[in-house]
């Protein structure tokens, strides 16, 4: 799949696309801010494909890890990460489900649990995912999970702000084991699946 927008100023427009009418012609990434122990300044990217129903979100620095020589500020870790999106008036969108890919070494008895938490700035309520690791296991990983219940961006206007909350942590913390960045990407990826709608 090709992405296609970048942090900056960019449209998800593939060449001969043609994007069905319940989905805006443009999307932006307008901004992005990062705040939390998993992504420092610098080390975390989103991507829009040309459908405009698929966001990548990576992180490059997001390592969870437990045992001898550890600390508390090892054992979990999060990123809170704040996307302003520019689209074309009349529509709204929710996240439906994610996809995160990384690697792990969990060893029996030890488990790992990892969410994403999505918002609208303005908007109650929230799509929550929550998937686990479970020892024992060592090498990449595939997560999938899915909602029923979705919280949708506002009508009226041609922006919306999403504020996604990822959180991982590994349980108990005295075995050595590891969540991390997966060894040939290099990143924790978590795609994100939007469904879009016309305002009525």
């Amino acid at each position: 799949m090709r992405f296609l927008a970048t942090l900056g100023l960019c449209t998800a427009v593939a060449a001969g696309l043609i994007v069905p009418q319940n989905v805006p012609q443009t999307v932006r990434v307008l901004g992005v801010s990062l705040l939390g122990s998993g992504c420092p300044a610098g080390s975390a990217d989103v991507q829009i494909d040309g459908t405009k129903t698929l966001m990548e979100v990576t992180f490059s620095s997001y390592i969870v890890q437990t045992g001898p020589g550890t600390m508390a500020a090892d054992w979990r870790k999060n990123c809170k990460l704040t996307l302003n999106l520019g689209f074309d008036e009349g529509f709204q969108f929710a996240t439906m489900a994610t996809d995160m890919t990384g690697f792990a070494q969990i060893p029996a008895g030890s488990h790992g649990t990892c969410s994403n938490t999505f918002d609208f700035t303005g908007v109650q309520g929230q799509t929550a995912f929550s998937t686990r690791l479970d020892g024992a296991r060592e090498g990449p990983f595939t997560l999938h999970s899915d909602t029923d219940a979705t919280s949708w961006s506002q009508c009226g206007g041609t922006t919306a702000i999403m504020n996604m909350n990822t959180q991982c942590n590994i349980s108990p913390t005295q075995q050595q084991a590891l969540i991390a960045v997966d060894r040939i990407s290099g990143k924790i990826t978590v795609n994100v699946s939007v469904a879009w709608r016309r305002c009525n």
